[in-house]
């Protein structure tokens, strides 16, 4: 996938997002200024489609400088309007591009807002130059988008939510929560000792507002073994991160699995983290060898990388919908 050009990149997410979500008429990838980079359109009626694309053209036009008076430069954003017998949905996870989406109105509002901060997450990666970044949308994110589709439309409050993540030493960890909480990445590698504890509150939606504590687990299994309990008391969920290019942390996935249901009595919703997923020549743990794992211990898993930031928040939010839901 190196040597691919972006366009190419692009295409390949588009069509992707094309196939995953039903009522999809058109999707363009567009800059601040309103120029398209990229575009894909529903196969078929030739008269369809060149009407999407003249409606798509006509509302970036009329609607950029009010994306632009509303949003400004504010690093993410999504909203929906309606013209017509049609949805355009605009969504941005940074500030290099907007994705402008054309959907019948079979679709959802949620099902739209799900895929569409996550293929804009992608574009974000692709145009900012990581070469690395995977077409393929996550099975987490369907199910992401089913949580989100739930009872939550009826819930409004803040939360708080307790989230253990648990792993071998330098799978990263720290990284992971790093990249969520601050965007940053730091090549040095420092281990945690014991435990260390970061927070973020994030807006799941307009009604919701979720306070992530979370608290990063010492890789150090046995000589932490006599304090992990205390560690864990209390967690609402819980990411065990594996580094793929280590075959090693993967066979440790059963140890810490067992770690968390000794320490927790209830059933917590449990996420298997495939992380360094950018060090794609390094890598030693498949995809599908990760799913086996997870399936065998009957949990979701997503592949990261804390260095790109590729599918960090995905893990991060769906965990969160997944707590929340039990509430």
């Amino acid at each position: 996938m190196e040597n691919l050009p972006n366009t190419y990149r692009l295409k390949q997410v588009l069509k992707n997002y094309f196939e995953e979500v039903d009522g999809i008429l058109g999707v363009a990838i567009c800059d601040r200024d309103g120029f398209i980079i990229a575009s894909e359109f529903k196969e078929g009626d030739d008269e369809e489609s060149d009407s999407v694309i003249g409606a798509m053209s006509a509302i970036l036009d009329t609607y950029i400088d009010r994306i632009k008076s509303e949003f400004g430069t504010k690093g993410s954003f999504f909203n929906i309007t309606m013209m017509g017998d049609k949805k355009f949905a605009y969504c941005s996870q940074g500030p290099l591009s907007i994705l402008t989406t054309v959907a019948d109105q079979s679709t959802s509002d949620i099902e739209l807002k799900v895929y569409s901060e996550h293929i804009a997450g992608k574009v974000e990666l692709i145009l900012d130059g990581n070469k690395d970044v995977s077409p393929k949308i996550p099975e987490i994110i369907r199910a992401l988008a089913k949580t989100r589709a739930g009872s939550l439309q009826n819930m409004a409050g803040e939360y708080s939510h307790k989230l253990i993540l648990t792993g071998d030493f330098q799978v990263g960890k720290s990284s992971l929560i790093r990249r969520f909480v601050k965007n940053t990445f730091e090549k040095d590698y420092i281990s945690t000792i014991g435990v260390q504890l970061s927070k973020k509150i994030v807006d799941l939606t307009d009604k919701i507002k979720m306070n992530f504590i979370l608290w990063d687990i010492g890789g150090q299994i046995r000589q932490m073994a006599p304090y992990r309990t205390k560690f864990y008391n209390g967690a609402n969920a819980a990411f065990i991160v594996i580094d793929r290019t280590r075959e090693d942390t993967m066979s440790s996935v059963k140890k810490w699995y067992e770690d968390i249901k000794n320490s927790i009595p209830k059933n917590i919703p449990i996420v298997l983290v495939g992380n360094k997923s950018d060090l794609v020549a390094e890598i030693k743990i498949s995809e599908e060898d990760i799913k086996k794992v997870a399936q065998d211990f009957g949990f979701h898993y997503i592949l990261t990388s804390a260095k790109s930031g590729e599918n960090v928040n995905d893990a991060f939010l769906y965990i969160a919908y997944r707590v929340i839901e039990t509430l």
